[in-house]
């Protein structure tokens, strides 16, 4: 595949993304929104494939990838558990794979969440997002009424 059409299947899916990190956004705490700028962040590809997310709170553009000097996201304002969510959407962008719908605030034992999101944001968040191709969609399980029958005439 010739390498603009790489280059533009990755900002297709960067865009995607974006679309998920809106929401993620615009429901709960709002993580990956600054109110005090008022800017959200999102995920670029440069012109060598390459995927950075633009902060929300301190508008820098940090490199996504393994680096030799450490990896150190100098300018990212959120801690470990959205580091690797933008990971996971970094992988996603470079591979077209889906992620796990897990990845939307996961779940405690308690029936709470660990980004702390209350019930009904988070519950938007995994509809909303969770619809979008970033994601595993559930396989449906398509039975009609001529399928039933002959389940259970095999029987």
């Amino acid at each position: 595949m010739p390498t603009e059409n790489k280059l533009a299947l990755k900002r297709q899916r960067a865009d995607q993304v974006n679309q998920a990190i809106r929401i993620i956004a615009d429901h709960g705490r709002r993580f990956f929104y600054s109110q005090s700028v008022n800017r959200y962040a999102s995920m670029e590809v440069d012109h060598r494939g390459k995927v950075w997310i633009i902060d929300d709170y301190s508008g820098k553009r940090v490199f996504t990838h393994e680096t030799v000097w450490g990896g150190r996201w100098r300018g990212f304002s959120h801690g470990g558990t959205l580091r690797s969510l933008v990971e996971a959407f970094r992988d996603y962008i470079c591979t077209g794979e889906p992620l796990h719908r897990g990845y939307l605030g996961p779940e405690r034992f308690d029936d709470s969440n660990i980004w702390g999101y209350d019930e009904e944001g988070m519950r938007a968040v995994r509809e909303q997002a969770g619809a979008l191709p970033v994601f595993r969609q559930p396989e449906r399980v398509a039975l009609n009424v001529h399928e039933l029958a002959s389940m259970d005439a095999s029987r």
